[in-house]
């Protein structure tokens, strides 16, 4: 039994060992991207003719032209619309990249410039989260769920600074609201404070503005 535990924490060491090792490596890559840097979340099944997917292209399209850089997972759907908008503007320099998960079956899209590949979630919203100066989230499922909660979570616990998190699309979120307000909020689980943590809108000029004003005063702090 002493020797099967001493080989069990001798894997889980070599684990955390290289998860930190990979995280090393993904901080250095990050040092690459101009920034400031905005990270867009969003549904990998969403299809190129989606209003959503054509949303995040011209969302990244606008903050790129503005010199501020995109951050996704790197994958199809949401992710590849908002990297082949931020490639589109043809700017020089490496202003997107793509954080993806080993055996997803997604694999690196074509227009992400940078790209880095974890085996484990954490890894990945770990950067996704720590580096980016406002979060827009599209529709997604599950995984675009567990960014959302992430972020509002690191934010409502003083982990992560108080920073602009834009839900794009009101009739996709009219349920997930009905649901915080009617039943979250009733039950005293999440407080009315912690709804203005986030902003629901079908503009894309409004998400534009929304970052594009946070990334300024960040600059102005130094920030960035």
């Amino acid at each position: 039994m002493f020797f099967n535990r001493i080989a069990f924490l001798a894997k889980v060491f070599w684990q955390l060992m290289r998860t930190n090792i990979q995280l090393l490596h993904g901080v250095w890559r990050i040092e690459r991207i101009k920034r400031p840097i905005v990270s867009i979340f969003g549904g990998a099944r969403m299809t190129a003719e989606d209003q959503y997917a054509q949303f995040a292209h011209i969302l990244a399209q606008k903050l790129v032209e503005s010199g501020i850089s995109v951050m996704t997972g790197g994958g199809s759907g949401i992710m590849e619309a908002a990297s082949c908008g931020a490639r589109a503007i043809g700017k020089k320099g490496v202003v997107s990249l793509g954080i993806g998960v080993t055996e997803l079956g997604e694999g690196r899209n074509p227009c992400v410039q940078e790209y880095i590949e974890f085996e484990h979630f954490a890894s990945r919203k770990w950067l996704l989260t720590h580096f980016s100066i406002a979060f827009v989230v599209f529709p997604g499922g599950f995984g675009t769920l567990d960014e959302l909660a992430e972020v509002l979570t690191l934010i409502q616990t003083n982990k992560l600074p108080r920073v602009p998190i834009v839900l794009i699309g009101q009739e996709y979120w009219h349920y997930f609201m009905h649901w915080l307000t009617d039943e979250a909020v009733k039950h005293g689980l999440v407080t009315k404070e912690h709804l203005a943590l986030f902003s629901i809108t079908d503009d894309v000029e409004e998400a534009f503005d929304l970052v594009y004003a946070a990334c300024k005063n960040a600059e102005s702090e130094g920030k960035s």
